[in-house]
């Protein structure tokens, strides 16, 4: 896929657009080539995209909308297309404390509710293969601290739920979770 030319969406891609992508974002002062509210969907046509790209976006979204923008994702992706979603991890200070937040980060059991058979009707339109789940802590001007933080990070990311739900909070936390995802089609 390298030599063909892939179609990339960067989805509140601000004034840091994704390489090579097409940038959509609210904000008239980012660097979208379109300026557009994803609350009321993806104005692109199903299996459009390669790989579907979104940092630190969905956190500042109405949380009512969380779901159908999901469903808009997964639709827009190709099926063995690539999603990479990240965003604040709800143990981390600034996941609690940005005013802008309308969601307090997110937990690495988020794509569980996704799958065709379970208790919850309303999420099984759409299913994601969880490729990979990263934790990541932030860095620092301290050399050492940074090599600590990359330690607990290797750590962590050997199980991300133990992770959270055993001495997450001992280590101050992660600033951030990134999710690999594939659409299920």
């Amino acid at each position: 896929m390298s030599e063909m030319k892939r179609n990339i969406l960067d989805i509140g891609c601000g004034i840091t657009k994704y390489p090579h992508s097409i940038g959509i974002d609210i904000n008239k002062k980012s660097n979208a080539d379109i300026i557009f509210n994803i609350e009321r969907g993806i104005p692109f046509p199903a299996n459009q995209f390669d790989l579907v790209y979104t940092s630190h976006t969905l956190e500042h979204i109405d949380p009512k909308k969380l779901v159908y923008i999901l469903e808009e994702i997964w639709r827009v992706t190709k099926p063995q297309g690539k999603i990479i979603f990240k965003g604040p991890h709800f143990t981390g200070a600034g996941a609690a404390t940005n005013p802008t937040h309308l969601r307090q980060g997110f937990s690495s059991q988020l794509f569980c509710y996704f799958v065709s058979e379970n208790e919850y009707p309303n999420y099984g339109k759409i299913s994601f293969k969880v490729n990979k789940i990263i934790l990541r802590k932030g860095r620092t001007r301290n050399h050492l601290i940074n090599l600590i933080w990359i330690t607990i990070e290797a750590l962590a990311n050997l199980n991300p739920l133990v992770c959270e739900l055993t001495w997450g909070y001992l280590f101050g936390g992660f600033s951030e979770i990134e999710f690999q995802l594939q659409p299920i089609k």
